[in-house]
């Protein structure tokens, strides 16, 4: 057994898992994992898996995988150029690259459009009233008075018109008032209860019942339904979307093998995941 491998059992067995509840949360064969420990890395698919298997091990056990590799690099193979582009994807995600710096702009820049609004509306009154003369309103008034005063009684007499026939009065209208629409009330996502890596959820007044997970990183998805029966268990590489459409189901248990970078959404609205934890539970309970 490598120090690195002790190290890794040792701090495995500190959190009190055995090699198959490490198996559950990694996804990655025990075979393997008890390779890792007994320094063992012939039995793995290549170099590349041997550095991923390790860091993905160390994180689940509540270690610093990067550190870790550096500080006994010496001890593990080194993958190829060729292995390393064949595993590695060729660009980042843009949400990765620009999700925290792109969050503060967005905070401040409603606020900046409003006040640019209002100073612009500000500015178009002014000088709409600056160009208004003051005196044009008075003198309108008087060339009309003068011009009443000074029509002659003829014409006075001759726009009298003689009086028109009366008609008979029409009887009004009833208005006809348009039915109210009943507005709807919101979807609305709350949560139960948390417990351990397990947070239920709430989820009412929905039309629809659609699932979706956006993978910024590579994990496992584990889904099942209210009868524990699994209806979905694979691998999500990173950049790629699942849907899956739980209309049919009263309760959905979504698990992830690593969350970070990565985001579920029910019916659009963005599911809150645990901070500072890699693997967690999402119980979605749909009140129909």
């Amino acid at each position: 057994m490598t120090e690195l491998g002790s190290r890794l059992k040792d701090a495995r067995k500190a959190k009190g898992y055995s090699i198959d509840d490490l198996q559950e949360i990694t996804k990655i064969q025990k075979r393997y994992l008890a390779g890792i420990e007994e320094g063992n890395y012939e039995t793995m698919p290549g170099s590349f898996y041997v550095r991923a298997f390790i860091k993905q091990y160390a994180e689940a056990v509540g270690l610093n995988g990067d550190e870790l590799l550096e500080m006994y690099k010496t001890e593990i193979p080194t993958p190829s150029n060729e292995e390393v582009s064949k595993n590695i994807p060729a660009t980042p995600t843009r949400r990765s690259l620009g999700g925290r710096s792109s969050n503060k702009l967005m905070e401040v820049f409603p606020m900046v459009v409003v006040a640019l609004f209002i100073i612009v509306i500000i500015v178009i009154l002014w000088i709409l009233f600056q160009k208004t003369p003051k005196n044009e309103v008075d003198q309108t008034e008087v060339d009309t008075t003068l011009t009443m005063e000074t029509k002659p009684k003829s014409e006075e007499n001759s726009s009298v018109k003689p009086k028109e026939e009366e008609k008979p009065t029409e009887e009004p209208k009833e208005e006809v008032v348009p039915p109210v629409e009943e507005t709807k009330p919101e979807q609305q996502l709350t949560i139960v209860e948390t417990q351990g890596e397990t947070t239920t959820y709430d989820l009412t007044n929905a039309e629809k019942y659609d699932l979706k997970v956006v993978a910024a990183n590579k994990t496992w998805l584990n889904i099942r339904d209210e009868n524990n029966k699994i209806l979905v268990d694979r691998a999500v590489n990173a950049g790629e979307t699942y849907e899956l459409d739980a209309s049919e189901f009263s309760r959905i248990r979504v698990r992830m093998g690593h969350t970070p970078g990565n985001m579920v959404y029910i019916n659009d609205q963005l599911v809150e995941f645990q901070p500072n934890r890699t693997t967690q539970n999402l119980v979605i309970q749909f009140n129909k």
